[in-house]
């Protein structure tokens, strides 16, 4: 058995440290963010806060012992957390649940910016940016041009005063209540609620438009459905019950443009047909998934169980039918339109 093995096949109480690329974390945060299990703390701030989460040693004690590797020198901020276990097993679980908690910390994107100047947030450099070069030549005029780009999202999240006060007005402080378990709601409405959030996280940080566009349209699902349902007639029932006493809801044919991302998501995942989709749809989904997000998250106290959301938009259709004046939905119920400029429709 080698040492790496050995070591892996002990048990005990273990820190995992892993660099993070594509956010930064400023002073008006303190330099540092805790999700749930995972701290995201900046590169300067961790030999002061080292004993907190649970460095037995110095970082400049341990940085002598790994002399010819920079890795604590290499990110501007770095993951940790200590999981007690299996070396082997646990190692697995930090790395999983480090992207799962960075994906959350993406969704804190929805809303704060727009998606062409977003960042993709990754443990290490798993997503880095790339570049991308080729060559096109017009054969009859024989003119040619070799291109030359950067690929991928290279922009910054910067976690910082602004970043910090839009969050107070919006979703992110309640769902981390709900993802740290502060809330009082059923278990299994704080993990559709969490995954949900890490789908829509990972959409937020995504170049691939199918993709992103499939895991924002699985997190609002996962939010307004369960078994059994029809998801065509579902889903666009639901998202009426929170936001379809609005200008924007008639005058922008919400309800036919969910029916129609719904159908472009089935053609996708079924018959694997992704180029009717486009950065308008993706867009489209953005304003569903932030207004269903807040208004869930901000009522709580009502939506404390998915089952008390769907009762909600059965009442809400049932006042419909009768015509009766609308009782059902609190006054606190909110519409968050986003804007976009020609250059949103684009690219990601």
């Amino acid at each position: 058995m080698s040492a790496l093995s050995e070591l892996k096949s002990q048990k005990g109480l273990w820190l995992f440290v892993v660099p993070v690329s594509g956010i930064k974390l400023l002073d008006a945060i303190g330099q540092e963010i805790t999700i749930d299990k995972i701290t995201f703390v900046g590169r300067k701030k961790l030999p002061a806060v080292r004993k907190r989460l649970g460095f037995p040693l110095k970082i400049s004690e341990i940085k002598s012992r790994i002399k010819k590797d920079d890795f604590f020198d290499e990110s501007e901020v770095y993951a940790v957390a200590k999981f007690g276990g299996s070396g082997k097993e646990k190692e697995l679980e930090f790395l999983e649940t480090a992207r799962d908690e960075l994906d959350i910390l993406s969704l804190s994107q929805l809303g704060f910016g727009r998606r062409r100047r977003n960042a993709c947030l990754s443990i290490a450099n798993e997503n880095r940016p790339g570049s991308l070069k080729y060559f096109m030549m017009n054969t009859k005029e024989k003119s040619w041009s070799l291109k030359r780009q950067r690929s991928g999202k290279f922009m910054t999240l910067e976690l910082g005063s602004d970043w910090k006060r839009f969050q107070k007005l919006s979703f992110f402080e309640r769902l981390l209540d709900v993802v740290k378990g502060k809330e009082n709601i059923s278990t299994g409405w704080q993990r559709d609620i969490k995954n949900a959030a890490v789908l829509a996280g990972k959409s937020q940080s995504s170049t691939e438009l199918p993709h992103a566009f499939l895991w924002n349209m699985i997190a609002i699902e996962t939010l307004l459905t369960h078994r059994g349902d029809s998801y065509s007639t579902a889903l666009p029932q639901r998202v009426e019950s929170f936001i379809g006493w609005t200008t924007a809801w008639a005058m922008d044919n919400f309800a036919e443009k969910i029916s129609e991302v719904y159908t472009k998501r089935c053609a996708f995942v079924h018959s694997g047909k992704s180029d009717q989709i486009s950065i308008s749809d993706l867009l489209f989904t953005d304003i569903i998934l932030v207004n269903v997000l807040y208004n869930i998250l901000v009522h709580l106290d009502i939506f404390y169980d998915k089952n008390c959301l769907i009762d909600f938009s059965k009442k809400v259709e049932a006042e419909h039918i009768l015509g009766v004046k609308p009782r059902v939905r609190p006054g606190t119920i909110s519409f968050i339109n986003m804007s976009y400029s020609d250059p949103d429709y684009e690219r990601l």
